[in-house]
């Protein structure tokens, strides 16, 4: 058998080859034929590759025999599928058809109809993230179906949508602001101030309600619409309670008058009358009586500006 240059027909590498097929003709002294060689058949450069190659072409006739199966008498739980394709893989012929119909479904269907196939083949099903395949024999032949998920490309600003920062560079990462191509992109920390300001805004919605409730409250007790608070002495000898300052017809008459240190008299501003609004509570602390009274009045000012 004289060796020769020229293409692999398993590798399809050019060296000195020499093996031709098994089943090649050969002399009464088991050569082979010289004829046949002459002819320049094609030619392998080892006997592994020559028998790799004809077990290549064996399963490609074992796979054409099982794709008529499939064809004829499909198995019941096989989802319908676009047309059937032999294809080499990984030194074998198999037959490969993509899930019919898979971009109109949502993806809990498509998955659910290759989880059927996987379950009927007891293999798993294969998921990339991209490509989703169940796998399964047909008289010792692989076959598959898939379907590809869709994929949305998106363009990235230049810069972040709320501050100066340059979105390509490695280090800064960045989210989008909703669905949709048109939504703003900002990096991860203008993202994070902006859920701090959320809260702080939520915080503050819940606090707005509960002064609208408290000023309806005292509205009813004061009779005006934001009354003004007052430290008083309560039964302590200090002026740790807070009050509403008293705005009855006739409240000077009913307040005591007492000494005003210059030698004159003024009204009792921190005392406690019968006139005197119901709504007065204890903090037994003058330094804290007098923060909640400017608390107060800061609130009912505000409300007046508005």
């Amino acid at each position: 058998m004289t060796a020769y240059i020229s293409e692999c027909g398993y590798c399809r590498e050019t060296q000195f080859t020499q093996w031709y097929s098994k089943h090649a003709p050969h002399d009464m002294y088991g050569r082979v034929d010289r004829d046949y060689c002459d002819g320049r058949p094609v030619a392998y450069c080892s006997e592994e590759h020559r028998d790799a190659a004809d077990a290549l072409r064996e399963s490609s006739a074992a796979a054409a025999a099982a794709l008529a199966e499939l064809l004829s008498t499909p198995p019941a739980w096989l989802p319908p599928v676009d047309h059937w394709e032999i294809a080499e893989d990984d030194g074998a012929w198999l037959l490969s058809a993509s899930l019919r119909g898979a971009d109109d479904f949502p993806e809990r269907r498509r998955f659910h109809m290759i989880e059927q196939i996987a379950a009927a083949s007891k293999l798993p099903v294969e998921d990339d993230g991209r490509l989703v395949k169940a796998r399964f024999d047909v008289d010792g032949v692989q076959a598959q179906v898939w379907y590809l998920r869709p994929i949305e490309r998106w363009i990235t600003p230049e810069r972040c949508a709320t501050c100066p920062t340059k979105l390509g560079a490695p280090d800064v990462s960045f989210v989008r602001l909703g669905e949709g191509r048109d939504a703003p992109v900002v990096c991860v920390a203008c993202r994070d101030r902006m859920h701090a300001a959320w809260i702080r805004a939520a915080r503050n919605e819940t606090l707005v309600k509960a002064r609208e409730a408290a000023g309806a409250m005292f509205e009813v007790e004061a009779g005006e619409r934001r009354p003004m608070w007052r430290v008083i002495y309560t039964d302590s000898e200090s002026a740790t309670g807070v009050a509403l300052v008293c705005t009855a017809e006739g409240a000077d008459d009913e307040h005591h008058v007492i000494d005003d240190g210059s030698g004159g008299s003024m009204r009792d501003e921190q005392g406690v009358y019968d006139c005197c609004p119901g709504t007065q509570f204890e903090t037994y602390s003058t330094v804290l009586a007098a923060y909640l009274v400017e608390v107060l009045n800061a609130d009912t000012e505000a409300g007046e500006q508005q």
